[in-house]
C-alpha cells in the first residue's frame, strides 16, 4: 500500500523527463533515482530467504515439552529441483550407456528431508541437523538424515506444508476467504 502510495505521489510531483523545460543534468538525476529505487526494491526481493519477515520459527513440541526450535525460510525452484535429483534414483539408459542416464522414481521421503533442510537457516542446518554428537550417536553420515530421526511424520509433513506455504506453492488466500468450517465440507 504505501509504495504505490509513493509512486501516486512520485509521478504527480515528477516531472516528465522529456519536458524541454528541464535541464537536463536534473533529467538525469530524475531518472537514476528511480533506477536506483527499482534495482533497491529489486535486490530486496532477491533476498526473501533471508528476509527476517519470510523467516518463521517452528517449535518441536510433543506432549507439551519443547524439544528444539528449528527456523525456517521460503524455498527457490532451484531448491527444489536439487531436492528432487538428489530424491531421485538415476539408470542406465536404455538407449546406450554414452546417453545421459534416466531419472526412475522419486523417494518422496528423501525429496520432503531435503526440502526442510534446504528450507532451514544455515545457522540452524548445523546446530540441529548437523549437529556432530546427534549424528554420530545415530549413525548419520549427512545432516539430511538426522531429519527422519528428529521429526516424527506428522510433525514432518505440517513443517513441508508450513515451508510450501511462506514459498507461496498453496493457495491460502483461498483457504482463508472459504473459512475452516467450509472448507472442511468442501
Amino acid at each position: 500500500m504505501e509504495n504505490n502510495t509513493q509512486e501516486t505521489m512520485r509521478s504527480t510531483y515528477i516531472t516528465p523527463v522529456t519536458d524541454p523545460d528541464i535541464p537536463a543534468k536534473v533529467a538525469e538525476k530524475i531518472e537514476k533515482e528511480d533506477e536506483y529505487d527499482l534495482v533497491s526494491s529489486l535486490l530486496a526481493a532477491a533476498e526473501y530467504q533471508q528476509a527476517p519477515e519470510m523467516v518463521k520459527e517452528v517449535e518441536i513440541r510433543r506432549k507439551g515439552k519443547l524439544y528444539f526450535t528449528v527456523h525456517v525460510h521460503p524455498v527457490s525452484e532451484e531448491d527444489i529441483s536439487f531436492a528432487r535429483k538428489k530424491a531421485s534414483k538415476y539408470y542406465e539408459n536404455p538407449q546406450g550407456k554414452k546417453l545421459p542416464r534416466v531419472r526412475g522414481e522419486l523417494d518422496s521421503n528423501l525429496f520432503n528431508s531435503w526440502i526442510i533442510y534446504l528450507a532451514t537457516t544455515e545457522a540452524d542446518r548445523d546446530k540441529i541437523w548437523g549437529n556432530a554428537a546427534m549424528m554420530k550417536k545415530l549413525g548419520h553420515l549427512k545432516p539430511v538424515e538426522s531429519i527422519n530421526s528428529l521429526l516424527i511424520a506428522g510433525e514432518k509433513s505440517q513443517l513441508i506444508d508450513l515451508i510450501f506455504d511462506i514459498s507461496r506453492m498453496t493457495d491460502d488466500e483461498d483457504e482463508e476467504e472459504i473459512g475452516s468450517e467450509n472448507y472442511a465440507k468442501n
